[in-house]
Order: structure tokens, then sequence, then C-alpha cells
């Protein structure tokens, strides 16, 4: 079977977030009960978590994984800021140049990696505006109602990224994204008549590296 797909663009979510939930230790019987993105915390000898994966990095769960004695991890909380319609991200790396004067060429070797994003988003209201969510992280609020005035200076919560290159819950088809946390720099909100009011960012990497995950959905049960 030729599983070979030409891609089309597809979307991707910003999220806020206020920290970790409580840690899970592996036991080897009890599932984590509770989907989301997981931060591993510790990896035990036998451990649940695939080679490769160390602390410090995430792994997406659906809540049916049995962690191993010696596996511990937390389940990042997350909280839809702003849909993003668009998204890049690029990576390169430092040239560091080791040229001796016996070489006839230059010679060069990698250094660190660096990357940076741009994204654009859908402002929705109640979502990107919420009381700690995308505005509060960027500037000054004042939201009045309820003959109540409250006032919040600028936040420094998390923001989280997932962008899709392939959006899909169909059993038997793959789902492949990146994720990874980020900070924000000159966002520009603006708006214009009879349109879907639409900002843009740019952004860098803070926190988790990012990861690109390949994910099977499962063929559903006769």
């Amino acid at each position: 079977m030729n599983n070979e797909m030409p891609l089309i663009g597809d979307d991707g979510t910003l999220y806020t977030s206020e920290g970790l939930d409580n840690e899970v230790v592996g036991n080897g019987t009890a599932a984590l009960s509770n989907p989301g993105v997981y931060l591993i915390t510790a990896v035990g000898t036998d451990s649940f978590f695939p080679a490769g994966l160390k602390a410090g990095e995430a792994y997406p769960a659906d809540g049916s994984e049995v962690l191993k004695t010696g596996d511990k991890a937390r389940r990042i909380k997350l909280e839809e800021a702003a849909d993003v319609t668009g998204w890049n991200l690029g990576v390169t790396k430092d040239q560091i140049d080791v040229t001796r004067l016996k070489d006839t060429y230059k010679k060069f070797r990698p250094g660190k990696k660096d990357a940076n994003g741009t994204m654009s988003m859908i402002f929705t209201m109640g979502v990107t505006d919420r009381a700690g969510g995308l505005v509060d992280q960027m500037m000054k609020t004042v939201r009045k109602g309820d003959n109540a005035v409250v006032v919040r200076d600028a936040g420094e919560q998390p923001l989280y990224f997932v962008g899709y290159i392939r959006k899909t819950g169909i059993p038997g088809e793959t789902e492949a994204f990146v994720f990874g946390q980020i900070y924000l720099y000159g966002i520009s909100f603006g708006g214009k008549s009879n349109e879907a009011q639409s900002f843009e960012s740019s952004f860098k990497l803070t926190g988790i590296d990012p990861i690109f995950y390949s994910i099977d959905i499962p063929l559903t049960a006769n």
C-alpha cells in the first residue's frame, strides 16, 4: 500500500498555561486517565516512554497509557488563547569556523540551533481576550462589567504552540504536528470592516524544545 500523500496547509492553536498538574508516578498498572500533553519528569529503567525521549520533554497522551515503575510525568495545564490560521517555524544552526592554516578550504562545525517563527491568529471574543488570556500576556487590560472594574497588568504565563502539519481524527490516518513552548514579540493587532479580526506575531522558543510528532490514529474495533 502506498502511504505517500501530498499535504495541504493546516492550522494550529496557541495556549496559555497556569502550570502543571500533580505528578503522576508510574506503577505499571494504573493508566494516566486524563488525555493531554505531559511533561516527562523522570524516566525509569524499564520505561513506558520510548527510547530517545528524556526528562524535560513533552509526550502527547490519550489517557490510556500506563507508566511503568520509575516513570513520572505532569500534565501541562493548557487553555486555548487563540486560533492560529497560519504559521511557520524556521530552524537554523550557527556555523563555527574551525579552519586551520594547513586547510585548503575553510572548515566549519555546527553550533547551537536557533528557531524563529511567525503566526497569524483570529481574535475570538471570550477566548483571546479572556482574563489571563493572550491579550493579558501582552498588555495592561481594563474590564468593566457587572458594576465592577478589573484592572490587570501584563502577565507572564507560559505560552505553548501546537502547529499542525496534518490535523485529523479519522481512524487509520496519521496526524502530524509541532509542539513547543514559545514567547511572542512584535504582536500586531488590527481590524477590517466585515472581515474576521486577525492579528500577527513573531515568536521565539523558550522552555520546552519543539518536537515534531507523528501519531497514527488507531483503527476502530469491529
